[in-house]
């Protein structure tokens, strides 16, 4: 490491704040925290920085992402990468080459005319291309069996090394300090919170810390009783010798159906892989003396991505080999990074578990990450990717060491709606798992749970045939849908977040962070959205007052523990009141549809009439022989009650619904149907139709706002929202439907694809599908208009959804396609 950089091991008594972690991410940071005028940040690195994985990246920049928001942040990233050297004075390697994408497949194909379109709402240049014009850009390639290519300019790669030198040089010209050959040793805490950093050189007072410790930081965190779940596992790839004439511009190039990747890098082809299942590195630790280290080369292991890498690039027979390279990566059990405030210790920040993308999301990290440190808040959505989304099971090293052996090859490899997890599979069951088995339900792993997505007894096997549109399980799920339209169905949903908020001031800790009233009477069930300081939406939940003191919430599984952090992280210390997660201690059956009233009313001796008991409402009743908490409620959108059941009392209450159900009509459904059913019903999905970006009145659900309410988080903005815009706001979530689509033919509305009217572009979906009940094409869309998103500007119509390069008109509506008035289940 350059000393001009580096300062020396006189480590400063206190700073502002502390970054554990001397790779790419941690560097940013730094950097960016200085941007903001941080003066006096401190990282602190065990070795030498980027060291551990940064210094061995492949270096590409990518910018097309799954969101718009972790769009614009790559696309900052690429910005930042072409403006640093001119700052620092610094190479950084950076070129934009440009990355080429081929398709193998028709499934292939039509993914990448989708990230045409979506390329084009993001104001990325994008281009498709014919094997004339691969043959063209990339001759070196065997392109007999490639359908079609897609070309992004704009991408590039830099020199991982070069770019880690230059935000630190632009950190420390800003008063930055970045001490090497320094260990953490332990975060200081006091009642819980971050007060300092023990190093090896001494301690430093602190109330912020960011841990950016890559592969390190399972470890390092879980000796703290933070989760950051990630494993190291192998990575291999090529150098070739030099190749007279190779374009120094030529574009990196992406085969995902056969999982490599190139770039040209000095006169040399790059070649990489991702095994289908990789193998898992340092199970028992990562060696005290790693540093720039390589791995030994496992020709055995590799040989079969290799055979790929030569019938690929048939030139590579004549091509001398000059570097055969292994190093670690480290990959998260979901593929996606941990990035944010760590919910087990306040002051402690995560930004680690890249997922082989360090490089490209650094710049957009280190931005992010500054400003959650300083602001409170990041400046695009992240939800996706919250450090918060860690369940504590996960900090178990041997699960993230087998997930991490498949999660290399689902990090580079073909995707699909309904792609299944095989590894560290069975962790977390619901009461009724083998029930649901022998009554034929698929199911799908969702943070570590086994969750039914469809039942299907003839034919108990998840289907592997990737697909866009019509699937396997199609039929069954249609099945699904029509029971619970025309008689009943039950869903075990067991699995959902199920938290207990108790004591004196309970209300007071949920009124602050939901947009709801929540001084309500015992027995009543609240819908209600937990609310930032922008007025966006940070949960979706309902929550029951089961007593005075004593509140349920109910939320979906991925945020069991997001929502516990922002309720403790928002509330007086000095408020009495406990939160008490009680996922494992209730099961919750749902069960929809018109005969759902009379299955549970032969049940028990409870009036279960509408008269006297209303939707909205919650009252503990005999059922069977179980008491159980029944809420009016039906995500469906059918005459429906949620059942939460003490867990050992689920499996008799499940025998009991099964057997009066039979008579009925009653059958099993999963989430699969749910899904389709919600969106029939308009109803948002948190993480795709809305999230912290959104505000209920830009979402339609300004219903759930009560603002004469006294203070709540958001209350100020969204105030001003309805006083400037009332129910026009430029933003609005909407239902859509194509005007002409089937179940098997499509063309399927899935997620991102650009919305028109007249020709200009006006908004894009954010989820889609089929709904059976309606036998339509439909989804909700996110749609834009500086005059304000009115029912009389969507009734004008004209408006058509690019899928594939195709248009199809639509038609859009504020309401739901499937009981608008809700009054099937108010029924």
């Amino acid at each position: 490491m350059d000393p001009a950089v580096t300062s020396l091991n006189n480590l400063p008594e206190s700073a502002p704040a502390v970054i554990i972690g001397g790779g790419i991410i941690g560097v940013s940071t730094l950097y960016h925290l200085a941007k903001k005028g941080v003066e006096g940040a401190v990282l602190v690195e065990r070795k030498q920085l980027a060291s551990g994985t940064t210094w061995h990246a492949a270096g590409i920049v990518g910018q097309l992402r799954e969101s718009s928001a972790q769009t614009e942040l790559s696309k900052y990233t690429a910005r930042l990468f072409t403006e640093l050297e001119v700052e620092t004075g610094q190479a950084t390697g950076y070129k934009q080459n440009g990355t080429l994408h081929l398709a193998l497949s028709d499934i292939r194909a039509e993914q990448l005319r989708r990230n045409h379109d979506h390329a084009a709402r993001m104001k990325i240049e994008s281009q498709l291309l014919g094997i004339e014009e691969i043959n063209e850009i990339w001759p070196l390639v065997d392109t007999s069996d490639v359908h079609c290519g897609f070309l992004v300019p704009s991408n590039g790669q830099v020199n991982p090394l070069d770019v880690t030198q230059a935000l630190a040089k632009g950190a420390k010209a800003l008063g930055s300090k970045i001490y090497e050959h320094t260990r953490a040793i332990r975060i200081l805490t006091r009642n819980g919170k971050v007060i300092g950093v023990e190093t090896d050189k001494g301690v430093i007072a602190t109330e912020k810390v960011l841990l950016a410790a890559g592969m390190w930081s399972l470890r390092f965190a879980a000796e703290h009783g933070v989760t950051v779940p990630l494993h190291a596992a192998e990575h291999f790839y090529i150098l070739t010798e030099a190749i007279p004439d190779l374009p120094r511009t030529l574009p990196g190039l992406v085969v995902l159906e056969e999982r490599l990747y190139t770039k040209e890098d000095a006169g040399k082809l790059l070649i990489g892989g991702f095994e289908a299942r990789g193998k898992a590195w340092a199970r028992d630790g990562i060696p005290d003396s790693f540093e720039f280290d390589e791995l030994p080369f496992d020709m055995e292991h590799v040989e079969p991505v290799l055979e790929k890498f030569f019938t690929r690039f048939p030139a590579l027979e004549t091509m001398g080999i000059q570097t055969f390279f292994n190093g670690p990566e480290s990959f998260t059990p979901d593929g996606r990074p941990y990035i944010g405030p760590a919910p087990e210790m306040p002051g402690l920040f995560i930004a680690a578990g890249m997922n082989s993308n360090g490089i490209l999301n650094s710049g957009g990290v280190g931005l992010t990450m500054a400003a959650w440190m300083t602001d409170g808040q990041p400046p695009r959505a992240v939800a996706s990717m919250l450090a918060a989304r860690a369940h504590p099971f996960q900090k178990n090293k041997a699960y993230n060491a087998e997930r991490v052996t498949e999660g290399i090859g689902l990090h580079w490899g073909l995707h699909w709606p309904g792609r299944q997890i095989e590894t560290a599979r069975g962790i977390r069951r619901v009461p009724l798992h083998d029930r649901l088995l022998s009554a034929g339900a698929l199911m799908a792993e969702r943070i570590g749970w086994e969750v039914p997505m469809y039942f299907d007894p003839a034919n108990p096997v998840w289907p592997e045939r990737a697909s866009l549109g019509w699937q396997d399980w199609s039929q069954r799920v249609k099945e699904e849908c029509l029971a619970a339209r025309d008689q009943a169905v039950l869903i075990d949903q067991s699995m959902y977040g199920k938290l207990l908020v108790q004591g004196p001031d309970a209300v007071r800790a949920l009124n602050r962070v939901s947009g709801a009233e929540m001084d309500v009477a015992v027995g009543t069930s609240v819908y209600t959205q937990f609310l930032n300081g922008k007025g966006g939406i940070e949960a979706d939940v309902t929550v029951t007052r089961i007593a005075a003191e004593q509140f349920m919430i109910v939320t979906g599984h991925p945020s069991q523990i997001r929502d516990q952090a922002y309720i403790r992280s928002h509330a007086d210390p000095a408020w009495r009141f406990e939160l008490f997660d009680a996922t494992s201690a209730y099961g919750l059956l749902t069960i929809h549809g018109p005969k759902s009233r009379a299955i549970l009313q032969q049940m028990s001796a409870d009036d279960l009439s509408n008269e006297a008991f209303a939707f909205g409402a919650a009252r503990e009743i005999d059922l069977a022989f179980a008491r159980v908490w029944a809420i009016r409620r039906s995500f469906l959108g059918e005459l429906g009650y949620e059942l939460m059941v003490p867990s050992e009392f689920t499996v008799h209450l499940h025998e009991e619904i099964v057997r009066v159900g039979a008579a009925h009509g009653l059958r099993h459904a999963g989430m699969f149907a749910l899904g389709a059913c919600r969106l029939e019903k308009g109803f948002r999905h948190f993480g795709h139709d809305i999230g912290e970006e959104d505000t209920p009145f830009e979402t339609g659900l300004g219903f759930a706002v009560k603002l004469s309410k006294e203070d709540f988080v958001g209350r100020d903005v969204l105030a001003k929202q309805k006083a400037t815009h009332g129910a026009a706001t430029p933003h609005r979530t909407v239902s859509i439907m194509l005007e002409h689509a089937t179940a098997e033919a499509g063309p399927y509305l899935i997620h991102n694809e650009p919305i028109f009217k007249k020709g200009e572009l006006v908004g894009h979906i954010t989820s889609g599908g089929w709904g059976w009940r309606v036998e339509a094409m439909i989804g909700l869309a996110s749609l834009h208009r500086e005059a304000g998103v009115t029912k009389d500007w969507l009734d004008e119509g004209e408006f058509e959804v690019q899928i594939a390069g195709k248009m199809h008109a639509a038609r859009v509506q504020l309401g739901a396609f499937y009981d608008p008035s809700g009054t099937i289940m108010r029924g």
